[in-house]
This record gives C-alpha cells, structure tokens and sequence, in this order.
C-alpha cells in the first residue's frame, strides 16, 4: 500500500515511531524509485539520501528501510549473486532480473492478486507476505548476445578454399 507523504506520516505516529525529515525523505526516495522501476540497494538510496541530508548516516538508512518492510510498505528482493535490493511498489506484482546486466523488472500479475489469502486457506498459515521472483534475459542483453554470437561466427569461418572458390590450394 503506497501511502502520501501525510499517510506516512500518520502511519508513523500512530505506531509509536518518530517522524523525522530523514524518514520521510528515505520513503520519498523508496517512491520515486519504484514509479520508475528501479529497484536500489540501501547504497543508492543513501546516495541518494545524501544528496539533501549531507550528514545522514548508513545506520539511518538501514533502519528506516526496515521499518518500512516492517509496515508492508517496501520488500527486500535478495536474488542471488546481486545485493539487496529494495521494492517500494506494494502492489500485487512479480520481478523478473537479467541474469547478465542485473537490471530488476515489474511485471504486472493480475492472476497473483488474493493468491495470498488462498494459500492461507490451504495452509492454516497467517500468511504474512509473498515475494515472486523470476530470473531470465532481458530483451537488451538477448540482443546483446546476438551481435556477440553473429560476430563471433564471421570471424571464425575456414579459409579453406582459393580466392576463385574452387578449393584448390
């Protein structure tokens, strides 16, 4: 459930937490990053971060982006061989990451939408959350590895034949 910065806000007082200018800059940060698909690690949005708060700390970065997982307002995506990384996009969705370049991609799931409450209902489980998580290649590097396979086979045919054709040597 994304939230307005005065949801947030309220969010956070009424759970007992502060409501710092730093808090709510991470959350803003966490939202324009998932309008844009961009899933960053807790690195980049301390960059990021840094940019209007100069003395912010990692720590403070850290802390917030776990107690946004805590509300359900962000998820860590943890795929293997990449850092962590952060979703700010509540909604029903799966990601899709390039194996080669890495990149992390929304896919909209209509079909995952109240899958939750039925593996509930299966399970007897007070389901907490649902991560879906697929690995593939991207339609960048699927081009990528093309060119590279197309100049790989130019540059390596067999110069058997003379220069007219007929194979003699």
């Amino acid at each position: 459930m994304a939230l307005a910065m005065d949801e947030f806000r309220r969010l956070l007082a009424d759970r007992g937490y502060r409501v710092t200018a730093q808090r709510l800059a991470i959350y803003e940060l966490l939202q324009e990053n998932a309008r844009r698909s961009h899933h960053p690690s807790a690195e980049e949005l301390y960059q990021q971060a840094r940019e209007r708060f100069p003395m912010i700390s990692p720590a403070t970065v850290y802390n917030t982006l776990e107690l946004l997982v805590e509300l359900g307002l962000a998820s860590q995506l943890g795929f293997p061989g990449d850092v962590q990384r952060y979703d700010g996009n509540p909604h029903a969705h799966a990601n899709v990451q390039c194996v080669d370049c890495k990149t992390i991609f929304d896919v909209d799931a209509e079909a995952l939408e109240g899958i939750g409450q039925r593996v509930a209902e299966r399970s007897d489980f007070v389901i907490l959350g649902q991560r879906f998580e697929f690995y593939g290649i991207c339609p960048r590097c699927q081009e990528r590895r093309a060119r590279e396979r197309t100049r790989g086979t130019e540059g390596s045919g067999s110069r058997s034949g003379a220069a007219d054709g007929s194979g003699a040597r």
